[in-house]
């Protein structure tokens, strides 16, 4: 029983891990591609446009990849 403890941590770790690098390049993706488009908006209209394909490059990309690194083998 206490040998399940470090395979489960290291899974967790792994998909938080994977899931943190994968929403920073998304997210700095996204951004870089908004940024000529974006010139002189408030923070709060660059957010506004950047949120939804954001939470979609996270639920159909980063997430899914991240739970196949992350699962225990």
């Amino acid at each position: 029983m206490t040998l399940r403890f470090p395979s489960r941590l290291a899974s967790r770790l792994r998909f938080l891990i994977v899931a943190i690098v994968g929403a920073y390049a998304a997210i700095n993706v996204l951004l870089a591609v908004l940024a000529p488009l974006t010139v002189g908006w408030p923070t709060f209209g660059v957010t506004a446009l950047a949120v939804p394909p954001m939470v979609l490059a996270m639920v159909y990309g980063v997430i899914p990849v991240a739970f196949r690194f992350g699962t225990p083998r």
